[in-house]
């Protein structure tokens, strides 16, 4: 019981840890640092946030009250020093996709915004769980396809869902009967009689500034600027009064309240924080670690687990919304120089003062300024450069990207997260389910070399065969097939080398006991060789080096194919002969074999 208790103790107070021992090293110039740094992020996190809070389906306020909260205390707990977290493009449109079929946003915000900040709290919830349960480790086997294909297909539900408020037109759900992308289209489509020529050329200049800004430089906050041009010009010009724009957004901090949904409700909600909780930190990981490579640090995925867990369940709690780590956000912060994490927290405080200060004039802001930040950042999401690339090299990465893709369009996003995982599971498994084994044949040059097996039925008395990758029960039935045929051949001693293999579950075990049991009803014998310490434990308490007798099992050591050799001798000893190495034939172009 205490060594649990002080393994929770351990876990729990790790995260803190990375504050204390910032705080401890801090100085004058990291501070000077972090400063510039969160000023930078702030200019370019404050028109993101209500973007993203709109692309949601929520007031503008509840993406600030996310990018401050969030931002503050995942940086704390956080084990990368430029790690940016708050409401991301991805999270806002799963969480519109996971909602909107269980309330209208505009119907019934309220019930909509209670749902909202359910999902918030269970997402938290699963990835605390996933960070007990050390499930970060387990983001490695979600290849970069799926990401890819989800970012692509939610650039483009960006691009189309964006475009009313970009032509100046109000569309609601119910305008359309088709899911997806089709769905989207169809309500832009049905309201093109609607359309306001200012929206379109406010939308039109705020994406050339937004555009511009970039190729100047990165540091340039394109979005900023492009809201404020969009925001004077409605404010200037009274035939632009008829664009709509944000409105004038509550001076107030966020409320304490219940996020709890209850008991009938999780069953509907359960789907999407699963969605978002799996997608935000597969993102927040990939992030990381794509920063950490830059700068030389090094990402704890469960660590990040817990502190993204953390961070969304308090602030459930606080009217925010699901939010992950950023991208863009992050790079920034690592680019304008940013020294510690404590950056993303003045980054925090910048946004919450401009915010409180000067949120008055936020409702002369056009939605079509912000639908034009939206564009820009939805045509990025479109990692064209990688589909080319994996397109002229991989079919199951670029299977796995395009079917992703595909779900994207068509499906509920949430559930199009889990089909492209899906996919590359099946054809991660399909892959690794291929056994691969060779025979090993000694030579004059040199110690061995490997060639494909060569069935001479009757006439080898030995033969020497090499296993290797993961053998688990997906290539159980063709070890199983291989090994039947070979103990019927006359083979008097099959020896099988294991240095190459990397793990075996009890489907192969019983496999390989029953060819044992086999070749042992021949008068038969199977040696093992190259086996390594925690596989020999594996054996043992199997119980098949028992039926192999201990004397045919010959652990690795440190010499090359050292094992190999002992186990040759042991096959020349079982069956009372040498071989005459001289008589071998070392051309790999003939048939040959070594009797013994």
């Amino acid at each position: 019981m205490s060594g649990l208790t002080g393994w929770l103790g351990r876990t729990l107070a790790a995260p803190l840890l990375g504050p204390v021992n910032t705080a401890r090293a801090y100085s004058a110039e990291k501070l000077r640092r972090d400063v510039i740094a969160g000023l930078t992020v702030a200019a370019v996190e404050l028109p993101q946030a209500m973007a993203y809070a709109l692309l949601a389906g929520v007031p503008p306020q509840y993406g600030i009250y996310t990018s401050v909260l969030q931002g503050a205390m995942a940086a704390l707990l956080s084990s990368s020093n430029h790690l940016a977290t708050g409401p991301t493009n991805t999270q806002s449109l799963l969480l519109i996709s996971a909602l909107t079929r269980l309330a209208d946003p505009v119907a019934r915000p309220e019930v909509y915004l209670q749902l909202v900040f359910a999902l918030t709290f269970l997402k938290g919830i699963i990835q605390i769980v996933f960070a007990a349960a050390r499930f970060g480790d387990m983001v490695r086997y979600v290849s970069r396809s799926v990401i890819v294909g989800v970012a692509a297909g939610a650039g483009v539900l960006i691009l189309v869902g964006q475009a009313p408020s970009f032509l100046g037109v109000t569309t609601l759900p119910a305008d359309s009967q088709l899911p997806g992308l089709p769905g989207a289209a169809q309500r832009v489509w049905t309201h093109l009689g609607d359309v306001q020529p200012w929206s379109i050329l406010i939308g039109c200049i705020s994406i050339a500034i937004v555009i511009a800004c970039q190729l100047i430089s990165r540091f340039v906050p394109g979005a900023l600027i492009a809201i404020i041009v969009g925001a004077a010009i409605v404010a200037t010009y009274p035939a632009a009064a008829q664009v709509a724009t944000i409105g004038a957004l509550p001076k107030e901090l966020p409320r304490l309240q219940n996020p709890w949904p209850g008991w009938p409700a999780i069953h509907d909600l359960l789907p999407g924080a699963f969605a978002l909780a799996t997608l935000g930190l597969i993102e927040t990981i990939a992030i990381g670690k794509t920063i950490a490579s830059k700068t030389g640090g090094r990402i704890d995925p469960n660590q990040e687990a817990l502190a993204q867990g953390f961070t969304n369940f308090a602030s459930s709690f606080l009217q925010c919304i699901p939010g992950s780590g950023s991208f863009t956000r992050s790079a920034l912060d690592q680019g304008a120089g940013g020294a510690t994490r404590f950056a993303a927290v003045y980054n925090a405080i910048f946004v919450a003062i401009v915010f409180l200060a000067l949120g008055g004039l936020v409702e002369f802001v056009p939605l079509a300024s912000l639908a034009a930040v939206l564009f820009v950042i939805g045509y990025q999401l479109i990692d064209w450069r990688y589909l080319m690339r994996i397109a002229r090299t991989n079919w199951v990465d670029t299977t796995v990207c395009l079917i992703t893709f595909a779900a994207t369009l068509v499906a509920p996003l949430e559930w199009a997260v889990f089909i492209g995982i899906g996919v590359n599971l099946a054809l991660y498994l399909r892959s690794a389910a291929r056994l691969h084994m060779n025979e090993m044949v000694p030579t004059a040059a040199g110690p061995f070399f490997e060639r494909p097996i060569h069935d001479r039925s009757g006439e080898k008395q030995v033969i020497f065969l090499q296993l290797e990758g993961e053998l688990f029960f997906g290539v159980a039935d063709e070890l199983q097939t291989q090994l039947s045929s070979l103990s019927r051949s006359g083979v008097r001693i099959a020896i099988l080398r294991l240095k190459r293999t990397h793990s075996i579950d009890a489907t192969v075990l019983h496999v390989l006991e029953e060819f044992a049991r086999d070749m042992h009803r021949r008068h038969g014998y199977v040696i093992l060789c190259g086996v390594r310490e925690e596989l020999m434990a594996t054996l043992h308490a199997y119980g098949l080096i028992k039926v192999l007798g201990r004397q045919n099992v010959f652990a690795a050591s440190i010499g090359v194919f050292s094992s190999a050799k002992r186990a040759l001798e042991r096959a020349k000893e079982l069956v009372g002969k040498s071989i005459d190495d001289s008589k071998i034939d070392t051309d790999e172009s003939k048939e040959f074999d070594y009797q013994i």
